[in-house]
């Protein structure tokens, strides 16, 4: 076998790329993450989703993610969301330890996941522009310019682009990018301006078009604006301060006496996706894979969701605990959600910014007569949070294989800090568990009185879950340690049956 460099290179430390690193590290691979930025970008996304704070809760991170927003802003938690720009989500009700979405800019949340990622054993290195690669049988070769303009040629294992909507590791790899160019644009602002209402935001909408608006940190408020006028200005036109205080006298009434801004951008709704997510050597993960409009601010939450996925199935697999065949899974799982988040975006788009006197009806109503319903609620909320999100498979024995796991409860401890400290956890009821078991290299095992399922889990004796906080195998009787050690190679990749089937079994 020849010598490498690291089992993983990560091009682009990102939200994704961050994540991927930390999660491949922590369980023994060799990581290595090269980011073209020096610097920090301005803050794009600003909400992080109830689903990913659980998995965040399950690595130990919410308490360092909780300080950053408070110190950001007082009020961080947002119990109540919006959907296609109509209000009323009820995050306050969903079955979770973190019923509500956390506001924190993503220049903080990308410093917070770097950090990780080194500490969980990754190293990233900045100032590194990627050039190209090549793919062979045993690895992948990355060349790169360093910040000086010297070539460096990296030797890998596996190569992730995580390096954005216009991923050069994309183009490289000859991945296709299939959609749709921009049929509109919108501006967004973070104007030099102390927010003007009590409230922690504020939302407007006419024929003229629609604003949200809320507190962005200390005398900054940004302002999301989508004018009817100005939606088929090309992206590339810069964006001006008159234009920012027309559109909100347009939409609002006044424009706030604006005369100044951090930072201002005008962006699309281009809508592409990529076709797979791995092949080879090579996979892509967050917004590498797909670019749409930023409909709710779900769009970094989905891809940090893919990087969960993604990462621990890379670290196994480079570590020699898994078979290559699970990072086929990781397409698999995946890419139908991001279909689904694709579709639902333009469902979205497609009631928010209409506003013809009919459009605007129509919000009015599903604003004020069927959100409210609960069962509306419910599959819209799930939508955005991420809980929506299952691998279940209809041959899987059981209802909660594949569902998300949030908390357990197990003993004095919580699922959430074993599972920092763990890879797979196997939890089991303490009235139907043996009293000894074969081990198992990766699964730590908990015995608990109560362990609190609820759900799909309901009535369970034992659930074996996985890294990423998904449900591998869930059993109603106690499994025996052959039924346990089959499950668990099932979920690192390996054809239990086929191979049963070689074996004469």
């Amino acid at each position: 076998m020849r010598r490498t460099d690291a089992d993983v290179i990560v091009i682009g430390g990102g939200p994704s790329g961050a994540t991927v690193a930390a999660e491949a590290a922590r369980v023994g691979a060799r990581v290595i993450v090269l980011e073209k930025r020096e610097g920090d970008s301005p803050s794009r996304a600003g909400v992080i989703q109830p689903r990913v704070l659980e998995l965040l809760d399950a690595r130990g991170l919410m308490g360092r993610f909780r300080e950053a927003a408070k110190n950001w802003r007082p009020d961080f938690e947002v119990p109540r969301y919006i959907y296609a720009g109509l209000v009323g989500l009820r995050y306050d009700l969903l079955d979770s330890a973190h019923p509500y979405a956390l506001i924190l800019p993503q220049t903080t949340t990308e410093h917070l996941l770097r950090a990780w990622a080194v500490e969980s054993g990754a190293e990233v290195r900045r100032g590194m522009t990627y050039v190209e690669h090549t793919e062979g049988t045993g690895g992948v070769t990355v060349t790169a310019l360093d910040a000086d303009g010297a070539t460096v040629r990296l030797d890998a294992r596996f190569l992730v682009g995580a390096d954005g909507a216009r991923s050069e590791v994309r183009t490289r790899a000859g991945v296709p990018f299939e959609g749709r160019e921009a049929e509109m644009t919108a501006v967004s602002i973070d104007a030099d301006l102390t927010f003007p209402w009590a409230a922690s935001m504020q939302m407007r909408r006419n024929e003229n078009g629609w604003v949200l608006a809320y507190p962005f940190g200390q005398r900054t408020t940004r302002f999301i604006i989508v004018a009817e006028a100005r939606r088929t200005v090309p992206r590339t036109e810069p964006v001006t301060i008159e234009e920012v205080r027309e559109s909100l006298r347009a939409i609002f009434g006044e424009d706030f006496g604006i005369t100044t801004a951090k930072w201002v951008s005008r962006y699309g709704d281009t809508h592409k996706m990529t076709p797979y997510l791995h092949r080879g050597r090579v996979s892509l993960v967050g917004e590498s894979t797909r670019v749409h409009y930023p409909a709710s601010g779900i769009g970094m939450n989905y891809c940090i969701q893919d990087a969960f996925n993604l990462g621990w199935k890379l670290g196994l697999v480079a570590t020699g605990d898994a078979p290559e065949a699970l990072l086929q899974t990781y397409d698999d799982e995946r890419h139908p959600v991001l279909q689904d988040l694709m579709d639902d975006v333009a469902t979205q788009c497609k009631l928010h910014f209409d506003f013809t006197p009919g459009g605007l009806k129509l919000k009015e109503f599903v604003e004020t007569e069927l959100i409210p319903v609960p069962e509306v609620n419910t599959i819209l909320r799930d939508r955005l949070s991420g809980f929506k999100t299952t691998y279940h498979r209809e041959t899987d024995p059981h209802p909660a294989d594949g569902t998300r796991v949030g908390e357990l409860r197990l003993g004095e401890r919580r699922y959430t800090e074993v599972a920092a400290r763990s890879a797979f956890v196997l939890v089991e009821r303490a009235d139907q568990a043996p009293a000894t078991r074969k081990p198992l290299s990766r699964v730590t095992r908990v015995v608990a009185d109560d362990p609190g399922f609820t759900r799909e889990l309901a009535g369970a004796a034992a659930v074996l879950v996985r890294p990423d906080a998904y449900v591998a195998r869930a059993w109603t009787t106690s499994p025996s340690d052959p039924e346990l050690q089959a499950a668990y190679a099932e979920a690192i990749g390996h054809d239990v049956r086929a191979e049963l089937t070689l074996a004469g079994h």
